[in-house]
Order: structure tokens, then sequence, then C-alpha cells
């Protein structure tokens, strides 16, 4: 009985790690660009002007610091056959996948967007030592992030790209892109307020200026709200830490 027993036991593990293993083998990775490109854009995200900028700082920041830079984009996890991993976990394991960086020299940095989950993540090399979490951090926060929420994704990832540039040189981190639409925004914006004063100067509280103001503050009031309230070259290795974001 107690051999039956044993035996059941060791047939229930081994389902168990077959099942395991063969979940995990099912996993897609894209295949490493070749050594004069630094992304893989499956998502079809980034624009030709930004891809050819983000070689070229990548290039730099491995010729002169050796510290490899990879940007991938992904339609979702599940495009990947992994569905059932978080983009953290996937990220750690296309790191390992590709070996960014090396052992002697383990600094390399994986930015990961999965734009169907609507999810994004920041892969450091074992070196970093958990010690660039904040910058990583503030770098998806404020640079990669910002920018996706308003459907620049592009903009995004090149932002992005920048930010950890300067993180890996130990430079401030650079300030949000401003995207192209800001310029004409802020001069209609400008025409639009002048005439709002004058408005309200003339009719005051009668007039149509006032109430648009209340209307104003309403919506901004509802928007702040909500958002207060919603939640961000071979042989290397995941496991100095990272940031995730999503929008």
């Amino acid at each position: 009985m107690r051999h039956r027993i044993i035996q059941y036991k060791s047939t229930t593990l081994f389902v168990l790690l077959l099942l395991f293993f063969s979940s995990s083998f099912a996993v897609n990775f894209p295949d490493k660009p070749p050594e004069t490109d630094f992304f893989v854009d499956k998502a079809n995200l980034i624009s030709t002007e930004d891809r050819a900028e983000i070689n070229s700082i990548a290039s730099k920041l491995l010729s002169e610091e050796n510290i490899p830079l990879f940007i991938v984009t992904i339609g979702s996890l599940a495009s990947q056959e992994a569905s059932s991993q978080t983009i953290e976990t996937y990220a750690t394991a296309l790191f390992n996948e590709w070996g960014i960086g090396s052992p002697e020299r383990n600094y390399g940095i994986l930015l990961l967007v999965s734009r169907g989950d609507r999810r994004a993540r920041i892969e450091l090399g074992a070196d970093w030592g958990q010690s660039h979490n904040r910058a990583a951090q503030d770098i998806m926060d404020s640079l990669i992030i910002k920018q996706f929420k308003r459907d620049e994704y592009s903009l995004g990832v090149l932002d992005g790209v920048r930010g950890l540039d300067a993180m890996a040189r130990g430079l401030a981190l650079p300030k949000p892109t401003a995207p192209w639409w800001f310029l004409p925004a802020l001069i209609i914006g400008s025409i639009f307020l002048i005439v709002l004063i004058v408005n309200l100067f003339k009719s005051g509280r009668s007039g149509w200026a006032w109430a648009l103001i209340v209307a104003i503050g309403l919506l901004l009031f509802f928007i702040l709200r909500s958002a207060a309230s919603s939640g961000g070259s071979g042989g290397g290795s995941s496991g100095g830490g990272g940031a995730s974001g999503s929008w």
C-alpha cells in the first residue's frame, strides 16, 4: 500500500513537472535583432524617424558605456503564447532568453511594451542590483506612460530610451518631449483665453464666458478625481530590478 502511494505521488509530480515545462516551452519570444538594430517592433508602434534615433542612442550607449539597451513591442502577451504570464515574468524570461549584457558586465536594459495588455516593463540586468528602481519608475511614469496615455506611442518609447540612456550614464532625466500639436494648441488656447477675458469684462456673470468657466471647472474636477483613483552581447541575466506601468 505504501509503495503504491509513493508511486502515485511520483507519477503525479512527474505529470505536473511535464505540464510546467511544456507550458514554459510554448512561450514565444521575438528573435533578437541583428547587430545594427536595438529594437523589435512587432506592434508597429515606432515611427521610421524614431527608429533611427533609437538605434543611434542605443548604439552610442553600447560603444561608450558598454551597456546594451533593447526595446521590444508586442501586440499582446497572448500573441506570444504567454497569456498566463505577467508582463514582469515575460520580460524577465525574454531578457534571459536574449542574454542581454554579459556575465562580466551585467548591465543590460530591456524596455518591453505590450500594447494589447496596456502594460510596459523596464527590466534591468543583475549588476544594477535594485539600485535604480526609483529612477526606472520615474522614467516609466513621467516619460513613457505619460505619452502612451495621449496615444503618442512612438514618442513615449523614444522618451523612454532617452531617459534610460541618461540613467545609465548617471545624468539627470530629460523632460518629456512636447507632442507636435502642443504649440498650435497653446496658440489657439491663448487666443481663446483673450476672448474669454474680454467677454467677462463686457458681460460679467450674464455672459457665456462665466458659464463656460463653471463647466470647465466641473470637468477638471471629475478628471482629477478619476485620475487619483486609478493606479505604472550575450550571457547577461535579469535580476537587477526595474519598473512596470500601465495606461
